[in-house]
Formats: C-alpha cells, sequence, structure tokens
C-alpha cells in the first residue's frame, strides 16, 4: 500500500452555537488539515506512471481550501446562526462570514473537508483536521 500525503494550515474562527462552556464565545483555531491519499498500485501509464498522484495537483487543490477558508467565520447555516450573522453585518464592520452546513465542530468540518476533497477530484483515503497541536479528528470513510 502506497500512502502519500500533503497538508495546509489555516486560520478560521467558529461559532458552535448551543455550547456551555467558554468555547460558547466566537473563536478561532489554527487549524492544520493533512491529506491522505492510499492506492494499492502505482500509475502504470501517462504523466503519472509511478506516482499515487501528482502532488502539484494535490497542491493546487489544497491551496483553494485554504484560500476558501482562511480567515472567515464558521457559522451553522440555520435560523441562529443567520441571525448571528446579520448582527454581525449589521455592525459596520466587514466580517467575512461562511454559512456552514453543520454545526462547525472539527468533526463536522472534517466530513465536510473530505467530501469537498473528492468533490474536487482528489481521491483521498483519509483526512485528519487539527484543531489544536494537540486535538484533531481522522475522517475517512
Amino acid at each position: 500500500m502506497f500512502v502519500i500525503k500533503n497538508e495546509i494550515q489555516f486560520d478560521t474562527a467558529h461559532y458552535l452555537s448551543g455550547y456551555v462552556g467558554k468555547c460558547a464565545n466566537i473563536h478561532g483555531h489554527r487549524y492544520r488539515l493533512i491529506v491522505k491519499i492510499a492506492q494499492e498500485e502505482l500509475h502504470t501509464e501517462g504523466h503519472l506512471r509511478g506516482m499515487v498522484e501528482d502532488f502539484s495537483h494535490i497542491k493546487k487543490v489544497l491551496h483553494d481550501v485554504e484560500a476558501h477558508f482562511d480567515h472567515k467565520l464558521l457559522i451553522e447555516d440555520n435560523a441562529e446562526g443567520r441571525r448571528v450573522a446579520e448582527a454581525l453585518k449589521g455592525s459596520g464592520s466587514d466580517f467575512a462570514v461562511l454559512m456552514f452546513p453543520a454545526r462547525p465542530t472539527v468533526e463536522e468540518m472534517s466530513r465536510y473537508l473530505f467530501r469537498l476533497l473528492h468533490e474536487k477530484g482528489l481521491p483521498v483515503s483519509e483526512v485528519e483536521l487539527f484543531e489544536t497541536p494537540t486535538n484533531s479528528c481522522v475522517y475517512s470513510e
């Protein structure tokens, strides 16, 4: 089995609606995303001969993901989340808010990123998303 991996980091804030504790406040993390692609065999033809995947292609896709999430605020796309987003936008500040399809926990973000990378053409076998240097979630399907 061959496994290659690449990683990116991005700074993103999130709001965990309904959470009880100090993380109920809007807060941010320096996320570290490690992407793994596994294959039993290497490509045997074409420009990918002898490779699992082209690292330059992986880097391009990950750069797009990084640009999408970096220095944004993730808020769950529900009634409460939309109220919070509107209040922030109405404050006169230029908040970069991303409405997220689930509560933006590290677990939900891991699943979302795994599926997003597949949609972008990467045959990802596993992602690991670190929320802090010691807390992470591994997701695979």
